[in-house]
C-alpha cells in the first residue's frame, strides 16, 4: 500500500489544454488591417495571440467549411458593402454555427468631411454596415441589426453613428464618447471589470433591443449620414426632423441608442458590437493629441472579455477527482485483495 501511494501519475487537471482558435475574416475588404499596427487590429490580435487560451489565424480566402473546421470564434469587423458573402460563405458560417462555434460581428459608424479622418480616403466609406446586416439576414438571424441609412445619391447604405454633447472628449467632436457603467448591464460577463470606455460607434436596432447589453447615454442620440459627404445636422437630437421612416432608425427622442449586443443563437453565441475602431491601433478622432483608441480606458479587455464570454463554454478544465478515486479503488481493492488472502491461509 505504502508503495503504491508512493507511484506518480499524470492525471487530465494537469495535462495542457487545446487552445481557442480565432479566425479573423481579411477576405471581405476590412476596414482594418490584422497587420497594421496604427490604423489595424495587429495591436489588439497579438494580444488575443499571446494569451494561453487563444490562437488567431487569420482567413484571407473565401470562406468554406474547410476553413471554418477547426475554428471556435470567427471575427467578421467591417467589411465592406461591395465584397459581401456568397451564398456559398454564408452555408460554411451557418454550418459553423450549427456546430457550436460562435461568431463576432463588428461594425462601425458613418462619418463626414469634419471627422479628422476624412483626410484618409480609406476611411471615407467607414461604417457600410449593410454587409453585416444581410449577413445576418442570410443567416436567419431575427433580431439586432445596425441601423442604417439609404443614400439615394451614391447607391450606398450607411451606417447611423451615436452622438453626445455632454460626454464627448471633444467639444467639436460629438461622436467620440466616454461611457461609464450606467451605459451597460454591469451584470454580463462581458463587462467583468470593466469601468469605462472610449468609443466610437454605430447603433443597433430596434428600438428597444431586447438582447442590448450596452446604450449610450439619455443625453445620447443616433445620427445619419445625409449625403456621402456630410450627417444629418447633429445640432439637433430628434432624428424625426430628418427622417420620413423614424423607425427604421434608432434615434427617437426618449430612447437610449443600443451598440453592444450580446446573445445565444442555438447552440452557438454571438456578439454583435457597432464599433471595431475603438480596438484599432488608431488615433482617436480628436483635433489634438496623439490618443490611439487600443489603449483607451478599458477597450482592449472589453475584447478580451467579449472572446471569453463567446468561447465560456468550450473549455471546461477536467477535474483531478475521477483519475483520483479511480486511483484510491485500484488500491483499495488490491489492499482488500490482500487481506482474504492473508485470512485464507
Amino acid at each position: 500500500m505504502i508503495l503504491l501511494s508512493c507511484f506518480q501519475v499524470t492525471v487530465n487537471a494537469q495535462t495542457g489544454l487545446d487552445p481557442i482558435v480565432v479566425l479573423y475574416d481579411a477576405e471581405h475588404s476590412p476596414q482594418f488591417s490584422p497587420t497594421e499596427e496604427e490604423d489595424g487590429l495587429k495591436l489588439m490580435l497579438d494580444m488575443v495571440n499571446s494569451s494561453t487560451r487563444y490562437i488567431v489565424k487569420v482567413n484571407e480566402d473565401p470562406i468554406r467549411n474547410h476553413t471554418l473546421s477547426d475554428v471556435d470564434i470567427l471575427i467578421v469587423a467591417s467589411p465592406d458593402q461591395s465584397n459581401e458573402f456568397t451564398v456559398s460563405e454564408v452555408a460554411a458560417i451557418d454550418e459553423m454555427l450549427r456546430n457550436g462555434s460562435s461568431l463576432m460581428l463588428l461594425g462601425d459608424p458613418s462619418i463626414g468631411q469634419d471627422s479628422t479622418y476624412w483626410s484618409d480616403s480609406q476611411f471615407q466609406d467607414l461604417g457600410e454596415t449593410i454587409a453585416l446586416n444581410r449577413l445576418l439576414d442570410s443567416l436567419n438571424i431575427t433580431g439586432s441589426r445596425f441601423s442604417v441609412n439609404y443614400s439615394v445619391s451614391d447607391d450606398r447604405y450607411w451606417g447611423d453613428a451615436l452622438f453626445d454633447w455632454n460626454e464627448t472628449l471633444n467639444a467639436t467632436s460629438p461622436w467620440v464618447v466616454s461611457m461609464d457603467s450606467s451605459t451597460w448591464d454591469s451584470t454580463h460577463p462581458i463587462f467583468k471589470n470593466i469601468n469605462e470606455l472610449v468609443l466610437m460607434t454605430a447603433t443597433l436596432k430596434p428600438i428597444p433591443l431586447a438582447s442590448s447589453i450596452a446604450t449610450g447615454y439619455d443625453t445620447s442620440f443616433a445620427q445619419y449620414k445625409l449625403t456621402s459627404f456630410a450627417m444629418a445636422n447633429y445640432s439637433f437630437p430628434n432624428q424625426t426632423l430628418f427622417s420620413e421612416r423614424p423607425l427604421s432608425y434608432s434615434a427617437i427622442n426618449g430612447s437610449f441608442p443600443s451598440w453592444l449586443s450580446a446573445f445565444e443563437f442555438n447552440k452557438s453565441r454571438i456578439v454583435i458590437s457597432g464599433s471595431t475602431i475603438m480596438f484599432s491601433g488608431r488615433e482617436l478622432d480628436l483635433e489634438t493629441g496623439n490618443r490611439q483608441w487600443f489603449y483607451e480606458a478599458d477597450n482592449s479587455r472589453l475584447f478580451m472579455n467579449m472572446l471569453d464570454w463567446l468561447s465560456e463554454e468550450f473549455v471546461n478544465a477536467p477535474e483531478a477527482i475521477t483519475p483520483m478515486l479511480l486511483i484510491s479503488g485500484v488500491v483499495l481493492a488490491v489492499g482488500v485483495a490482500f487481506y482474504i488472502m492473508k485470512k485464507i491461509r
